[in-house]
């Protein structure tokens, strides 16, 4: 994760983030008209010459008439734009190199993919960040390479951003807050109550390299300078913790293949362009597996022999991955980077366990009208799906019922050419001599009058 410390419209507060050692800094473009009244030379060596800078808007309304004067009189070259997605989408922003983040503001999931697919990533405002499904299907919308950014001073669930611009440093300016990092988490202390917490504090504020008496006694440079400080020591806790070594599946040959893992999404290392890797064995896929079958059977001699033949089965464990999968904004066992907690171990070898597959289907078909019979009712209107359903219902239960029947039957068909005769000559050799001239006779005698009625009626017909 990258911070960048906002609030660098004010000469005063940029001033006091060169003092303290910050080398990555955000411009409001918003704001900027309070401090200056030339866009165009505001970017210059002399202001930000050795420093990271992006600029962003934190409002979906602002033009883009200020923001491209900024960058085209900039002397000092800008990390990353962040704004609404008009300030690309008519203008030279879409086709620089530059990287531009437009805003999504989370409420339509099919609002992003337009956005993933022509931009390298987007920017998440302080109303969405705290919205868990939001942020899951922004982070899986993304390519593998793409930048995830929350404007935000909250410090809940940074860890699941590339990028985050801050303002909340400067807090304890505004509201007179006192902002420790405490080792594990960062502690905002408000100014109600900051003097009856702040000394519980104490060490963690010198553990930062603050002088502990100042910052209690509300000096407000060291008090700014523990904040900032503190916000330093969040990000690097984020980024260590990042990249904790996660042991992948071992490979054939039994050594281990080491992955990272960056912002929460494991990264392997890339093989060198000019050089293709050569695996040490082959391996099968990881949805198969092989099962090895025994049989023992007699040879000529009488000697027994035993020979093995491999198999095919399912791997009940999932490959998914949840930074890729589809379900990330709903599932409840998300986590970024991490495989899929969940497995279908189906095996499907004797006939009860076909049964009891058939079984599963079925029901699952039946919950499906049910939820579908449900929503009619709810929504008081008919669903032609509904029917469809039950008819496929019927359908799968035909078909089990013919898998599973186990009725003996059968069916001889007997083709003969020539006469009459000849034919019953035939049924009578497999049936018995009486067995033609059976066939041959009528179910119950008919009258002569009976024949000529049936011929006179076909004639006028």
């Amino acid at each position: 994760m990258q911070l960048f410390f906002a609030g660098v419209e004010s000469l005063s507060h940029l001033n006091m983030l060169k003092q303290f050692g910050i080398q990555r800094v955000a411009v409001n473009v918003n704001n900027l008209a309070r401090h200056t009244k030339s866009y165009h030379d505001w970017a210059s060596t002399d202001r930000l010459g050795g420093l990271d800078w992006v600029a962003y808007a934190d409002t979906p309304t602002c033009p883009a008439d200020p923001v491209l004067e900024l960058l085209g009189g900039s002397q000092v070259a800008c990390e990353a734009v962040a704004g609404p997605v008009t300030w690309a989408e008519d203008t030279w922003l879409k086709d620089s190199d530059m990287l531009f983040l437009p805003i999504w503001d989370g409420l339509n999931a099919s609002t992003l993919r337009p956005l993933v697919e022509d931009y390298e990533g987007v920017m998440l405002p302080d109303s969405v960040v705290d919205n868990a499904v939001a942020v899951r299907t922004a982070r899986a919308a993304l390519p593998p390479l793409g930048t995830l950014c929350a404007l935000t001073g909250r410090t809940k669930g940074v860890e699941r951003f590339d990028m985050l611009i801050s303002s909340a440093w400067w807090a304890v300016q505004k509201h007179g807050e006192t902002q420790v990092w405490t080792g594990n988490r960062l502690v905002r202390l408000n100014s109600d109550d900051k003097h009856l917490k702040r000394q519980r504090y104490a060490d963690a504020i010198a553990a930062l390299g603050c002088n502990v008496g100042a910052v209690l006694a509300d000096d407000p440079t060291e008090s700014i300078r523990c904040a900032v400080l503190s916000w330093l020591a969040l990000e690097q806790h984020v980024n260590v913790m990042g990249k904790a070594v996660v042991v992948a599946n071992p490979a054939p040959s039994g050594r281990s293949i080491s992955v990272t893992a960056t912002n929460g999404v494991a990264n392997a290392p890339a093989p060198t362009r000019h050089q293709a890797p050569v695996p040490a064995a082959l391996s099968t896929l990881p949805v198969m597996g092989l099962d090895t079958v025994t049989t023992t059977y007699e040879d000529d001699a009488g000697n027994p022999v035993t020979e093995s033949h491999s198999t095919i089965e399912v791997n009940g464990a999932s490959s998914r991955q949840c930074s890729t999968c589809q379900l990330s904004a709903a599932c409840p066992s998300f986590s970024p980077g991490s495989a899929c907690a969940y497995q279908i171990p189906v095996v499907i070898r004797t006939r009860d366990q076909r049964q009891a597959v058939m079984r599963a289907l079925m029901e699952i078909q039946t919950q499906r009208i049910l939820m579908g019979s449900f929503s009619e009712q709810v929504l008081g209107a008919p669903d032609v799906q509904v029917g469809k359903e039950m008819d496929r219902l019927f359908a799968m239960i035909e078909k089990a019922k013919t898998i599973e029947e186990n009725t003996s039957k059968l069916r001889i068909s007997v083709d003969s050419t020539g006469d009459p005769a000849s034919s019953m000559g035939v049924i009578s050799r497999l049936f018995g001599e009486t067995a033609g001239y059976n066939a041959r006779i009528l179910e119950r005698p008919m009258l002569v009058d009976e024949l000529i009625e049936e011929a006179e009626m076909v004639e006028d017909s």
